[in-house]
């Protein structure tokens, strides 16, 4: 039997509020982490979870 292989999704993460987010797609995480950052100018943080 074979095991299921494991789908990456991607964390992000802004360091200087709640913002906290976890996505399927990485173009969906890059584009969040762009808006928060134009819009507050907070350090955000996006990492591939496997």
């Amino acid at each position: 039997m074979q095991q299921p292989t494991p789908k990456e999704r991607y964390h992000v993460v802004c360091r200087e509020c709640r913002l906290e987010r976890l996505f399927d797609v990485v173009d969906d995480a890059n584009s969040l982490e762009r808006e928060h950052v134009a819009e507050t100018g907070h350090r955000v943080a996006v990492g591939c979870v496997r």
